[in-house]
């Protein structure tokens, strides 16, 4: 399949591009590809999360503010605190809940995990009927006022 975009010139058509779809089928996966390793990587090199529950706040910070503006690397810099809090033995219980109940919603619905939730909508849904939980709005409130802080 091919995708032509005309353009109009003096009465005439003009072809300006063509993309097929082998071409989107190999620079698409390239460029999601870049971003899993840059986002595994920083998962990777968190000091009290495992790199799962990283990703799984990472997803969840995605979902809770689904913009495409916002790339990775601002979410991973306000998730920072939160791996750095989980030094604290208290707070990574209650970490470790508040994950645990996420990944049993998934679970429930039929998925392995959170991250294994491949409909963006439905995981969405999930995440924001999560946000309810006392754990789960604490770390959305942070995000926000991260993501706010860092728009200034």
């Amino acid at each position: 399949m091919a995708y032509i975009f005309l353009t109009r010139r003096r009465g005439k058509h003009q072809v300006a591009s063509v993309l097929t779809a082998g071409v989107l089928g190999l620079v698409l996966p390239a460029l999601s590809s870049q971003a899993a390793d840059s986002s595994s990587a920083w998962a990777a090199g968190l000091k009290n999360l495992t790199p799962e529950q990283g990703e799984t706040l990472l997803m969840l910070g995605h979902d809770l503010f689904p913009h495409d503006e916002i790339p990775d690397a601002k979410l991973t810099t306000c998730i920072d605190p939160v791996d750095a809090a989980a030094g604290d033995p208290q707070a990574k219980q209650s970490l470790d809940d508040a994950l645990g109940i996420v990944e049993g919603a998934a679970r429930r619905m039929g998925y392995k995990t959170y991250t294994d939730i491949s409909d963006e909508d439905e995981r969405e849904r999930l995440a924001k009927m999560l946000a309810e939980g006392r754990w789960m709005r604490q770390f959305k409130k942070s995000l926000e006022a991260c993501l706010k802080a860092d728009q200034k």
